[in-house]
């Protein structure tokens, strides 16, 4: 491999094999050519390659990304293998052409992937990410495809994270975007955590693209994005919710029933106030106490799916647990450098999110309708910052410079909260209102200011579940979150239901087919001066409350999914 200036790897010189996934800040692919610290006991790391999208390389900052790189430089050899351990760290600079295009990482560790199994039976035995997410679930839903961590566990692993986070923060580390999609847990092994999406934290202050949050996981309003204190915050959600097997509450009941002392870590945790909240190792001493206390519950056989045919089968979110050994000091620091002086480059073992890069997370929305190792190496020259993008350009149509297309406001797939993979089988830009809506939804839409939208539909791999996605821009911030009020009084079903035009769900828009009755759901929120409208409908149109589950979860990913 050939070096470019500052240490970098060229990109050219990359071998890439598989792409491992797809989000909104771009695409993971494993690298062929190359492996770190090859003599390790337990043969080395893979490595993989994290593209941004071109559209997001004028808002990255190329320095706040170099210092994460050269973070392990500084770092005692103890404390950088730790680091590489724990976390799916940046390894290395990638530039195409002179310019920062992404950067190497070390690929998960297998013990933080499971043999995921389909509730139908369809697909099972595929390795993937254990993703934490799976356990925001019930028990059932959990055992049924592979996972049964009961109780004891789930606290472990909380213990070990809270332990992460405190010494994350003593580096100077701020995780921000701390939820369930950007941790892992280990399946084999003592209960231990693994945190990817490395390159959305904020080292020292500063961060490689604008802070973002997950839907249900944000900070209080106005609150300052990933400080320790805003951590803790998210830790806590994540506490209640993992225990109550639940994705949105934020009542510590089931933790309290636990462990008074947790609910009231829990309580203080959430406080408005910063200043009050507790210290992770406040977390880890309390919940490693309480472990031994709790029985190790196992989870309850998997329920029988749906006999309308309920999804069951899809990709994981994120989760993990368990270590794996690390070479002695000295002949880590060997090793690398020796890997340095083949490759020419500087390479750092970090950590990956090898199933997909993550992705900027909106606000909230709301339901409208039924149910919803590395070693160090000299810095040798500090790339040119790149101008920070300030987020609130995209508040007026004045100063938004996003593209009208599907291609800059929709994904090309998601995964919702069931483990369920949807992709766009279409999209299209057209005017705003359409006829095929309600004449009252048509008036209230023009006087919101509507005018163009853009328009996406998405199918699961069984072609049960059909989800529509609109996302109407506005002439400003203002006009967005007053029309998403004044659309509150509208059902899901005055909106019309877009279809492809041939495949699965091209049915539902046959002429004479009555959907108005079928199990649906829809979510709508705003962002920024943009309006956002979801539809997610059974195919084969059941009417069966059950069913509710599974639209709820494809309307809700998709609308957290679209937008700028």
């Amino acid at each position: 491999m050939n070096a470019t200036p500052g240490g970098a790897v060229d990109r050219g010189a990359l071998v890439l094999d598989r792409r491992l996934g797809q989000g909104g800040q771009g695409v993971v692919h494993r690298v062929a050519n190359l492996r770190i610290n090859q003599a390790a006991a337990d043969g080395g790391w893979d490595v993989v390659y994290k593209e941004y999208a071109p559209a997001l390389l004028p808002d990255l900052d190329a320095a706040a990304l170099t210092a994460m790189v050269d973070l392990l430089d500084e770092l005692s050899g103890d404390e950088g293998r730790w680091l590489c351990e724990k976390t799916a760290w940046p390894a290395a600079v990638v530039r195409k052409e002179g310019q920062v295009s992404g950067f190497l990482m070390r690929a998960a560790p297998d013990r933080f992937r499971f043999d995921f199994r389909s509730l139908s039976g369809a697909g099972s035995g595929t390795r993937r990410l254990a993703n934490l997410e799976f356990l925001l679930n019930d028990d059932a839903y959990t055992a049924g495809i592979g996972l049964t961590v009961g109780e004891r566990d789930r606290l472990l692993l909380l213990a070990d994270l809270a332990g992460t986070l405190d010494r994350l923060h003593r580096i100077g580390i701020g995780v921000g975007d701390l939820s369930p999609k950007n941790l892992l847990l280990a399946t084999t092994g003592p209960p231990e955590c693994f945190l990817i999406d490395c390159d959305a934290m904020r080292l020292r202050g500063a961060s490689v693209l604008p802070q973002a949050e997950t839907p249900d996981w944000q900070l209080p309003a106005g609150e300052e994005k990933a400080t320790p204190a805003g951590d803790v915050h998210k830790f806590a959600l994540l506490a209640v919710r993992l225990i109550a097997r639940d994705q949105v509450t934020t009542d510590p009941a089931a933790l309290t029933a636990l462990s008074p002392d947790l609910g009231e870590l829990a309580r203080r945790s959430l406080d408005p106030a910063p200043a009050r909240r507790p210290s992770p190792a406040e977390w880890a001493e309390c919940l490693r106490a309480a472990a031994p206390t709790v029985p190790t519950a196992s989870a309850a056989p998997p329920a029988d799916p749906a006999s309308d045919g309920a999804i069951s089968d899809g990709a994981p979110a994120p989760q993990g647990r368990s270590k794996s050994s690390f070479v002695a000091p000295v002949v880590f620091v060997v090793l690398v450098l020796v890997l340095l002086a083949v490759m020419i480059v500087r390479s750092r073992g970090a950590g990956d999110h090898a199933e997909g890069p993550g992705t900027t997370r909106p606000p909230t929305p709301s339901p409208t309708s039924a149910s919803p190792t590395r070693t160090p190496g000299p810095v040798t020259t500090t790339p040119t910052p790149t101008p920070t993008f300030d987020p609130r350009s995209l508040d007026s149509a004045q100063t938004d410079r996003t593209p009208l297309t599907a291609r800059a406001l929709l994904p090309a797939s998601f995964t919702d909260s069931k483990g369920v993979t949807y992709t766009r089988n279409s999209g299209s830009t057209g005017d705003c209102p359409d006829d095929s809506m309600t004449e009252n939804l048509r008036a209230a839409l023009r006087k919101a200011g509507c005018d163009k939208q853009v328009v996406g539909t998405y199918i699961d791999a069984n072609a049960r579940i059909a989800v529509a996605v609109w996302v109407i821009p506005l002439p400003d911030a203002q006009a967005a979150d007053q029309g998403k009020q004044a659309l509150a009084e509208f059902s899901i079903t005055d909106w019309s239901l877009w279809c492809p035009t041939t495949g699965p769900g091209s049915q539902l828009c046959d002429r004479g087919t009555d959907i108005r009755s079928a199990t649906q759901s829809g979510y709508r929120r705003s962002d920024h001066r943009y309006l956002l409208q979801s539809r997610a409908i059974y195919i084969n149109l059941t009417t069966d409350s059950s069913a509710e589950e599974w639209t709820n979860a494809a309307a809700y990913a998709a609308i957290t999914e679209a937008g700028p």
